[in-house]
């Protein structure tokens, strides 16, 4: 893992200087030439190459330090009265004076700050703009930023240097990542952006040895895992460089991806970033794929057939990256893989007009966990509920794996309680994501029932259990046809336990039915009659009287599938045209 890490540092011009990382600016403070002072601007300028002490570096001898060019408005402009953000401020000017020496728009900034009149103009500006103290700020002196010079450099490492502690008897060993001889560094620098995640704000070390028990063989704190200065440079700013660019956080869990081989973004595979409309459909992601594997096999696209991926799946755990899993393969088996996620996901739409659209992975996991109408808080509860199954779901899709028994429990758990909440009764069809999931996860077992499940209504499935969902799908459309909207309906009252309890239900909704179908017309009564006969037939001699988690499934997809079949009408059913005055 960190080796490819450097690699991506390396194809990706990642910096990877010891003593720098990437670093956003959310204010900066513009000078004159001369050190005056123009203006404060807000503009979130990022900086790849920003000088950068990591805590041991800013702690050392128990001084109190800040950071160079770039730190926060609290020690920049000396905001409140904390004696430590005071003292940082004091350093932060020392450090552009000695910088001065050797780039002089360094020492026209420490001028200005030393100017109380300028620094009270500065104060009241950012007052103005209602800026934050935790604001990240840096100065362009003129047209020029000094950040992104590198006259300082040299100066900069050297200044570091000065702050390392040596131990001359510190032994030689070979470096994790390059593999050469190295006096190790004695700890690592923290990586940020993990908040979100349960890391803390100050970030959170990949890398860390802080108890006896992490430690082996007499080795003390990162000597568990040696790494010289460079190396950790390299996997750091790399994770880092990952992390600012990763989509939104899915069930507490963050995925970093990436290819061997840079990518267009029409052929990046990874998309699953799009959390603020949980329900946006991809309407052609699976026509996607088969795009890409047929230029893959008639070698028009070389560049993806020996390209690799690399999926890195991270949380925080206070001061610590927990890595909850790390997957790579070949970019071919990628896709063909997602190409099957979407074909075994494939069902009819609920109202049987096509099929429905392929839905992103952030849409699945809302249907992971019990339904709320106008939930604003969806992705709180997911992030709760749900960073357990994660790692396990992901390596499912990406590696073609059965799905664990939670996608279809928390599924048939999604349908009920959504079925109890929901005041549209237009359809009375079942959540079509929630069965898709049931679909995928029956397909994946590998057995009879996932065998047979299609797409679409499949009247010769050979599981009594799908054709008592069928049953209920008919009993329920019947009740709607002969009374209208009566309000809590069949599938309202009796779904979740006939869907558990069949045997105990759908007999008396059977015998109840005949004062149904008398109110129907004779012609539709006639063709009620025989599709309720037909499944009859399938059932056989008695209803299943308790169901397993995979029974239950299949009761759900064959209400769903029935329902769906009635609502379009289709002519190659046996109950054409019922139902056609249902819209979906």
């Amino acid at each position: 893992m960190l080796h490819e890490l450097a690699n991506y540092a390396a194809k990706y011009d990642i910096a990877t200087l010891p003593g720098f990382k990437a670093k956003t600016a959310k204010w900066i403070i513009a000078l004159s030439e001369d050190g005056k002072f123009i203006d404060l601007i807000e503009d979130n300028r990022p900086f790849p190459l920003a000088p950068d002490l990591d805590q041991g570096e800013l702690i050392a001898g128990g001084i109190t330090r800040s950071h160079f060019i770039l730190d926060t408005a609290e020690v920049i402009l000396a905001l409140g009265d904390n004696k430590k953000a005071i003292e940082k401020h004091a350093f932060f000017i020392n450090l552009l004076q000695e910088a001065g020496d050797v780039e002089p728009l360094l020492k026209i900034i420490s001028k200005t700050l030393q100017n109380q009149k300028a620094l009270a103009e500065i104060q009241a500006t950012f007052q103005t703009k209602k800026g934050n103290k935790n604001d990240a700020i840096t100065f362009r002196v003129g047209d020029v930023y000094p950040i992104e010079l590198d006259s300082w450099h040299d100066w900069w490492q050297e200044f570091r240097q000065t702050l390392k502690s040596r131990n001359e008897n510190q032994a030689e060993m070979i470096c994790f990542l390059s593999g050469e001889k190295i006096v190790p560094l004695a700890t690592h620098g923290k990586i940020g952006g993990l908040t979100r995640v349960g890391g803390q704000s100050s970030g959170a070390a990949l890398i860390g040895f802080d108890k006896d028990a992490f430690t082996s063989f007499g080795l003390s704190q990162s000597e568990n895992a040696a790494c010289s200065e460079v190396a950790a440079a390299t996997y750091r700013n790399a994770l880092q460089h990952l992390i600012n660019k990763a989509p939104a956080p899915l069930a507490g869990t963050m995925f970093l991806t990436w290819y061997k081989e840079p990518i267009p973004d029409e052929d990046d595979l990874f998309d699953i970033d799009d959390l603020d409309n949980p329900q946006a459909e991809e309407a052609h992601a699976l026509a996607k794929v088969e795009k890409l594997l047929t230029a893959i096999k008639d070698g028009q696209r070389p560049d993806l057939l020996n390209n690799r991926y690399y999926i890195l799946q991270i949380s925080g755990a206070g001061g610590r990256i927990m890595v909850r899993d790390w997957l790579q393969g070949e970019y071919k088996e990628l896709a063909t893989n997602i190409k099957q996620w979407f074909e075994d996901l494939t069902l009819v739409s609920p109202n049987g007009k096509g099929l429905a659209n392929d839905f992103k992975l952030s849409a699945a996991l809302t249907r992971l966990v019990s339904y709320r109408k106008n939930d604003s808080k969806i992705f709180q509860r997911i992030s709760a509920e749900l960073p357990p199954l994660m790692p396990r779901l992901w390596r499912s899709i990406v590696n073609n794996l059965p799905l664990p028994d939670t996608v279809a429990s928390k599924s048939l758990a999604y349908i009920r309680s959504r079925i109890h909440q929901d005041e549209d009764t237009s359809s009375d069809n079942l959540d079509r994501i929630a069965c898709a999931l049931l679909k995928a996860w029956l397909i994946r077992k590998m057995n009879q029932g996932g065998k047979q499940m299609k797409p679409y209504l499949n009247p010769e499935h050979p599981s009594p259990t799908y054709h008592a969902g069928r049953l209920m799908a008919v009993l329920a459309s019947l009740q709607n046809r002969a009374l209208g909207d009566v309000g809590a309906g069949v599938i309202q009252r009796y779904y979740a336990a006939a869907s558990t309890t069949p045997a105990l239900v759908l007999g008396r909704l059977v015998r109840g039915a005949q004062y149904h179908l008398d109110k129907l017309d004779k012609r539709a009564a006639i063709r009620y009659e025989q599709l309720l006969g037909s499944i009859m037939v399938q059932l056989g001699d008695k209803l299943p009287s308790s169901l397993t988690l995979e029974e239950q499934s299949l009761f759900a997809l064959g209400y769903y599938q029935q329902r769906a079949e009635l609502f379009a009408g289709s002519k190659k059913s046996d109950n054409a045209n019922i139902d056609t005055d249902n819209k979906n």
